[in-house]
């Protein structure tokens, strides 16, 4: 019964008894005098309706003060305790297992509402053990869960990573990318609308799969150490559709989850573009989501400044120079006001 809330119950005690029976008795005494005193004076001999009334009187409050004693003593050695017992059952449905009834009889005896409280008590002690049980079970078994759907989702970019070795650390860089961008938003008040309900955690992990649909990308085109033809880029662009259906399949297998919802955004719109000449889509302006917005930037400034086989990596300030020249056309432009700002921490 540790840390419990307890409800007194009261019953009706042997003083209680004693106190109406002396009422009843003084009663009595009252109403014998009273006679006595009108048979003296000669009252009851003239007047009989008198003699008959007083009688009469005596029945109806002698009846009324038992009916009122019994309600009383009803009242508080079942109603209330009931009443008590039914506000204690109300509150472990809400949750709360630390109610507890007990007796308080100042008699120290028992009787079998006490035994009911106890039987009670003993219930709500189980509920609250089982509750606790239930908890530590539910917590484990999530645990276990987010461990798994973090293992898998590791294992898809660790795959991404190994089909795409020629663009290696290409995910961390555009994570990281990601990360300066998002502070800047919420440090500027932007998008509050977007992001209120966004855990920045799960946000950052969700990136790491933007490229997942390039596993699906045939090894000829991904690897190829040259520029694309046309129809290889068509082939290569694919990988974004690609990667949201992947993301999709996952989500069968481990269920909803934020970073599903978000990783199937960064990879289906990360090549959309400001003006509409992006694609899957061909998505305009905040047609786009935000995801996809940021992603863009990070994506672009990394390609620039990374050596491929069939380009040289650029400095810093020309990658810099060139995505400034994409403002409103390939860009979110408010988001490039932010990456000006916070350029240098891209190196």
């Amino acid at each position: 019964m540790r840390n419990s809330r307890l409800i007194n119950i009261r019953h009706i005690s042997i003083k209680e008894y004693g106190f109406l029976f002396f009422v009843l008795t003084a009663f009595n005494v009252l109403s014998i005098w009273i006679y006595r005193l009108l048979e003296n004076s000669g009252l009851l001999e003239t007047s009989k309706y008198l003699a008959l009334g007083l009688i009469i009187a005596y029945i109806i409050f002698s009846a009324l003060l038992v009916t009122v004693g019994v309600i009383v003593t009803r009242y508080k050695t079942w109603i209330l305790p009931i009443k008590k017992l039914k506000m204690a059952a109300r509150e472990i449905t809400k949750g709360d297992f630390s109610v507890r009834v007990t007796s308080l009889r100042k008699d120290g005896r028992r009787n079998i509402v006490d035994v009911l409280f106890d039987d009670f008590n003993t219930m709500t002690e189980e509920l609250s053990n089982a509750n606790i049980n239930m908890q530590n079970l539910v917590t484990e078994k999530t645990e276990k869960v987010i461990k798994l759907q973090n293992a898998i989702l590791k294992t898809m970019f660790d795959l991404t990573e190994f089909r795409d070795n020629i663009t290696g650390g290409h995910t961390e860089r555009t994570q990281n990318g990601v990360r300066i961008l998002l502070d800047e938003i919420i440090k500027n008040g932007l998008f509050t609308d977007t992001i209120k309900d966004w855990d920045k955690y799960l946000v950052l992990m969700s990136t790491q799969l933007h490229d997942i649909g390039k596993i699906a990308i045939k090894d000829q085109i991904l690897r190829k150490p040259g520029k694309l033809t046309d129809d290889e880029f068509d082939e290569m662009k694919k990988h974004t559709d690609l990667g949201f259906d992947i993301i999709k399949r996952i989500k069968v297998n481990l269920g909803e989850s934020d970073i599903l919802k978000q990783a199937k955004i960064f990879a289906l719109t990360h090549h959309e573009k400001w003006d509409g000449s992006g694609y899957p889509k061909g998505l305009k302006g905040y047609e786009i989501p935000l995801e996809g917005r940021i992603m863009a930037i990070a994506d672009v400034y990394d390609a620039l400044v990374s050596e491929r086989p069939y380009k040289k990596a650029i400095p810093h300030e020309e990658a810099v120079k060139i995505i400034l020249e994409g403002k409103h056309i390939q860009f979110d432009p408010l988001l490039i006001d932010l990456f000006v700002g916070v350029s240098e921490r891209f190196r």
